[in-house]
């Protein structure tokens, strides 16, 4: 079984996940919020062989210091940090029609 244990830190709240199952059976990642430097719920994501699932992960309060990942060996799994501001609209999300500002 692989295993990562993740940080929080101030400039990144959220993590995208990538799974792939190129094995002939059913595969799982697991994962458990750390808050108070105890695992909080164990939450799990399978993948069925041949499929691939994304999706992704935030820190849920405060006192959440990280998150303990587990995964099956034959899972192919890629994380990237996302960082929250990169969700937050700026001037050149606006939409213009005719030249107008909608």
């Amino acid at each position: 079984m692989g295993k990562l244990k993740y940080k929080w830190d101030n400039d990144i709240w959220l993590l995208h996940v990538e799974l792939k199952n190129t094995n002939g059976s059913e595969l799982a990642l697991y994962y458990s919020r750390i808050v108070n430097g105890k695992d909080k719920a164990e939450n799990h994501v399978s993948v069925k062989p041949g499929q691939s699932h994304r999706f992704i992960i935030s820190k849920k309060t405060h006192d959440e210091a990280g998150l303990d990942i587990k995964f099956d060996n034959d899972l192919l799994v890629e994380i990237f940090k996302l960082q929250d501001r990169a969700y937050l609209p700026t001037d050149a999300d606006r939409c213009y029609f005719n030249g107008e500002v909608k």
